[in-house]
């Protein structure tokens, strides 16, 4: 009798236990080799790769990351994520620090900021597709960031920039498209330049009373090359240092209410763009120009620069 009441007592205690939610503990993934198995399941995991895994890492859920930053150093160079559509989330001063120089991956992975998202202290090179949404600014490098050729990211900030840094490097065929904030500009390049290579597509929008693109250097636009500006309150679309467009350059220039849909302070060549420019832009200094067409066809063939005849 007795040794029925102990089995009794132990099935009811199991019970109980499993009642009051008791979870069991996850397994531990091994970080050396994500590409096989469940994937990247828990924040622990995740900043173990970051610190110390190989070169690809698969997101099995949405990884919330709460108050801890991870950290991608230049020791560890090139690592990807594929997120198959996942979100790794955090309220740390960035969900994601980039070392100066390191480079990353991330294949259909969002990023939500309850700070900023993506950002490094020097510079560094984001590639692939996703979206990356903050707080904050959404993309943050004191030095500059580079997005790799053919990728595609969609950047939203709700108070700060979608993309600040000292300067803007896209790839050729990359499509970045930045909304911007309550209280700054959609894109902001404080420093230096913003280079679109070949077939690269930027486009910047913002409700706010900013420009909807700053830029302290020169925009250079290479042949195949796009920006669209836009700026529903009341300044500029874009305010530029400086314009050099290279080949057949695509451009749609929004301005606000009391601006103007391109500024420049200078320009120093006369180019045309296929697009528009409302309202019409206005280049401070210089004897330079832009012209705006509506197709390729109507850009005008370069004079050839004359020769010196040789002397016989």
């Amino acid at each position: 009798m007795k040794r029925l009441l102990f089995a009794l007592l132990a099935l009811l205690t199991a019970a109980f236990a499993a009642g009051c939610g008791e979870e069991t503990e996850e397994p531990h993934i091994n970080i050396g080799d994500m590409e096989s198995g469940a994937g990247i399941t828990s924040a622990a995991d995740l900043a173990a790769f970051f610190e110390s895994g190989g070169e690809r890492a698969v997101l099995a859920r949405s990884v919330d990351m709460e108050d801890a930053m991870l950290t991608l150093s230049a020791a560890r160079g090139h690592i990807t994520i594929e997120g198959r559509g996942n979100t790794i989330s955090g309220n740390a001063d960035c969900v994601i620090r980039l070392e100066d120089g390191a480079e990353l991956t991330l294949e259909e992975v969002n990023i939500t900021g309850g700070a900023a998202g993506i950002g490094g202290l020097g510079s560094g090179k984001i590639s692939g597709q996703g979206a990356i949404n903050a707080v904050a600014h959404a993309v943050d490098f004191a030095a500059g960031i580079e997005f790799g050729e053919n990728s595609r990211f969609y950047i939203k900030s709700n108070r700060g920039c979608a993309i600040r840094a000292g300067m803007l490097n896209m790839g050729k065929g990359c499509a970045v498209y930045a909304q911007g904030g309550e209280s700054a500009s959609a894109v902001n390049i404080f420093e230096e330049d913003i280079l679109l290579y070949e077939g690269a597509l930027l486009e910047a929008v913002t409700e706010a009373n900013y420009n909807a693109l700053k830029c302290t250097g020169t925009l250079v636009m290479q042949d195949g090359a796009t920006l669209k500006v836009k700026n529903n309150g009341e300044y500029h679309g874009a305010e530029l240092n400086e314009i050099e467009l290279y080949g057949v350059t695509n451009i749609e220039a929004d301005g606000g209410d009391k601006g103007v849909g391109m500024f420049a302070f200078s320009a120093d060549g006369d180019y045309y763009a296929v697009g528009h420019c409302e309202p019409e832009m206005v280049i401070e200094t210089g004897n330079g120009s832009v012209t705006f067409v509506n197709n390729a066809a109507d850009i005008p063939e370069p004079t050839p620069e004359p020769t010196l005849a040789t002397e016989e």
